[in-house]
């Protein structure tokens, strides 16, 4: 019994920490810049030797912690000066394949506007037109759900739709939706 015990929460575990890797995945694109939309753009300094993260942390650090901010995109230094430079958007730009950069669209836990199209495992109509419901739907699956999209009335039918997903899917703009992340994206 001992050994099927430790077998599961092996098992367990591993899925735990599959979820979290995807997430991750979700919110570094390597080789990707999303033109256009900027608003604010400075300059990296090389990482100390021993500190954590790099440039293209704090590119990502600096636009989860400006609310104005959708996405970022880094450049890496040669392509635009001797630094590495940040670019921090107002909007979604589309990706586009480039290797001379890293971009990101910062997962919160309330996306206005935005759609997380996929990793759907459950839907439902709601009893009224406010986002918070599917948010809080999601909150209460424990372990299970990882992001949600409130779609409202008239889009997918006459009543609010509320989709909740196992992963972390890609943000894209549309207004006929509210997205939101639950907990930190793990690095």
């Amino acid at each position: 019994m001992r050994r099927v015990v430790t077998s599961l929460f092996c098992i367990l575990l591993l899925l735990f920490l599959g979820v979290g890797a995807s997430r991750a995945d979700q919110e570094f694109e390597d080789n990707v810049d999303r033109p256009g939309g900027d608003y604010k753009n400075f300059d990296l300094n090389d990482p100390t030797p021993g500190s954590f993260g790099g440039p293209v942390d704090a590119c990502r650090i600096q636009c989860e912690q400006d609310g104005a901010c959708r996405a970022w995109t880094f450049v890496k230094k040669g392509v635009q000066g001797p630094k590495a430079r940040c670019w921090l958007k107002t909007a979604i730009p589309n990706a586009v394949r480039n290797g001379c950069c890293t971009s990101g669209v910062p997962a919160r836990s309330f996306e206005a506007g935005i759609d997380r199209p996929g990793g759907d495992y459950k839907n439902f109509d709601l009893p009224a037109a406010d986002a918070n419901l599917c948010g809080s739907a999601c909150n209460g699956e424990n372990a299970l759900c990882r992001a949600w999209t409130f779609v409202r009335p008239g889009v997918q039918g006459p009543k609010p739709r509320c989709w909740l997903k196992n992963t972390v899917p890609p943000a894209a703009v549309n207004d006929c939706c509210t997205s939101g992340v639950l907990g930190p994206i793990v690095h």
